[in-house]
């Protein structure tokens, strides 16, 4: 008797990585050496699913012989190469830091390329937010047992407050309220979800759970994200009533008691107004000062990879002449101007502005034609991480907010957008892409995960086992950390046994280190390899340097503190 095997088709493959990310990928934690992007282990495990999912795109073109855009995609592209334009610009000699800005860019629009040759009918879409539905209930229940139970324990890390595995309280609220707008688009937009009592129950569970946290997260992008997404999915009509009524009553349950329960492991209510009120003045000075210097150079910008020191630098001349632009308690250095519009255009000038403003314009227009309530009401789905992208970092800190924001993006489009088919006119290419993209990222990331592991090992372990750092799979993947790490090794090794040839090795890397990347711990010991060799002039010269560049910093040590 044969037993016939059903075949998985490509759609049924993309719906269980879709769902191994949701529901496993994105949860992945382990000590890690903090930062953004592949610093973060869970981001750098949901590339190897991104990049699965783009594969699985690409191999349904190969199969079908066609491909499948929105009018509004090509818009993306057509942006996206605004963006890109500035690379050619001769003030970009940095742009290479910043390569990964533009690889997550792009990665982005292939994914959204990806969704868009399923082309889904609602109700896979709707699968498909159940899922995330359950993904978002799933880091609700870590981030309640964070703020209610000691989970050291369970994990190996205690977090001061209750913000999941995604390290940061906007980056947690912002996740918890796109989790509460879809629960409610579903409540409803799907016309059979009362026939199912799994559905009602994450629907309902979804608002009450996430609005607990809010208030321990003290997320003022959370509450305005949050406030005027509902407002526009309540657009959506007039069915329902009752339910939806249900559902703002459940989430205002949530509210009420976030508010009331004693806070464990989290600042108090009077401390979280503090910090909003330092957070908002803050935000306040980065983009002022930000503005100054898009003024200096409106057309061309500061060069791709360049804010950094840019800023720091500003930001010293500035304090220099007028102390009350202080950034109180801000000691570090500031990279991104928690604004990704006044980014682009910083560091890019006139032209990613426009790139941006065209795939703005590119969604109204299609929201627009649409000339239908429900369109906007729809669009409130990506109100939160929207809001989010202008006062903070969020696609930089957490790649499932890029994924969620790209996929709540293909639903709209699906529903209101303009769709065109073209015969595939090169078979072999999405077969090699295919192969290609997954093949390259997927061990990528792993020796990413790696590399991060033994230098989050060696720096917990007192940076004593330098073997730690020889075994690195993939040094370039965290080249930052791990080279200054590195460099700083050979530094004492050299001070210890007076190598000077070492020593100006280290002076030649850090001069031109600092440049781009003017981290104080780098200027203090550049000031202890001038020390070291005998230029004490310089030493003190650089070192004062480095004091007018962090005013805020309490340089409690110096290069030589026996010299007057």
């Amino acid at each position: 008797m044969k037993v016939q095997i059903q075949k998985i088709t490509p759609n049924t493959l993309f719906k269980i990585v879709f769902a191994g990310y949701l529901l496993g990928g994105m949860h992945f934690t382990m000590h890690h050496p903090g930062g953004y992007g592949l610093y973060l282990p869970f981001n750098t495990v949901g590339w190897m699913f991104i990049s699965a999912l783009i594969g699985i795109g690409f191999w349904k073109i190969a199969i079908s012989e066609k491909i499948i855009f929105s009018r509004f995609h090509i818009i993306c592209w057509i942006g996206f190469g605004l963006m890109c334009l500035p690379l050619l610009y001769q003030n970009n000699e940095n742009s290479g830091l910043v390569l990964h800005r533009f690889l997550g860019l792009g990665g982005g629009f292939l994914l959204y390329l990806s969704f868009q040759q399923f082309h889904f009918i609602s109700k896979d879409r709707h699968w498909f937010l159940y899922i995330i539905l359950a993904g978002i209930l799933i880091q609700t229940f870590y981030g309640l047992a964070q703020h209610f139970f000691p989970l050291e324990s369970w994990f190996g890390i205690i977090a001061a407050q209750p913000f999941g595995v995604l390290m940061q309280s906007n980056i947690m609220a912002t996740f918890l309220v796109t989790g509460a707008a879809i629960s409610l688009f579903l409540l409803i937009d799907d016309d059979v979800i009362m026939q199912s009592n799994l559905k009602i129950r994450i629907v309902y569970l979804t608002p009450i759970l996430t609005s607990i946290l809010y208030i321990p997260l003290g997320s003022r992008a959370g509450y305005l994200g949050f406030t005027i997404a509902i407002g526009l999915l309540l657009m959506l009509g007039n069915k329902k009533k009752k339910q939806v009524r249900m559902w703002i009553g459940l989430a205002l349950i949530g509210l009420l008691i976030g508010s009331s329960l004693p806070i464990l492991g989290t600042k108090s209510p009077y401390s979280i107004e503090s910090a909003l009120s330092k957070s908002a003045s803050a935000r306040k000075l980065f983009y002022k000062l930000t503005f100054e210097l898009w003024q200096l150079d409106p057309i061309t910008g500061i060069g791709y990879g360049n804010f950094f020191s840019s800023f720091r630098h500003h930001y010293a001349q500035r304090i220099s002449e007028d102390t009350s632009l202080s950034l109180s308690g801000r000691t570090g250095n500031i990279d991104h101007p928690h604004n990704e519009t006044l980014f682009w255009m910083v560091e890019g000038g006139i032209v990613p502005l426009i790139g941006l403003l065209i795939i703005a314009g590119g969604f109204l227009i299609m929201i627009w034609r649409a000339k239908s309530p429900e369109a906007w009401g729809t669009a409130g789905l990506i109100i939160p991480i929207l809001i989010h992208t202008q006062v903070e970092l969020p696609f930089y800190l957490s790649l499932i907010h890029w994924f969620l924001f790209i996929f709540l993006l293909y639903c709209i489009d699906e529903d209101f957008g303009e769709w065109h088919v073209k015969k595939m006119p090169w078979k072999r290419f999405p077969r090699i892409v295919a192969v290609i993209i997954p093949g390259i990222i997927i061990p990528y990331m792993v020796t990413a995960l790696q590399t991060g592991y033994v230098l989050t090992k060696f720096e917990r372990t007192g940076l004593k086992d330098t073997s730690l750092l020889l075994s690195a799979w993939n040094p370039k993947s965290l080249h930052k950390k791990f080279d200054t790490q590195a460099r700083r090794i050979h530094l004492n090794f050299a001070i210890k046994t007076r190598n000077n040839k070492v020593l100006q090795d280290f002076i030649q890397w850090a001069e031109k280190y600092v440049k781009h990347s003017p981290y104080p711990f780098i200027y203090y010991d550049l000031a202890k390899a001038y020390e070291a060799i005998g230029d004490k002039e310089k030493a003190w010269e650089v070192y004062n340097y480095a004091k007018y560049l962090f005013p805020n910093i309490p340089w409690q040590e110096d290069p030589e503190p026996s010299a007057e």
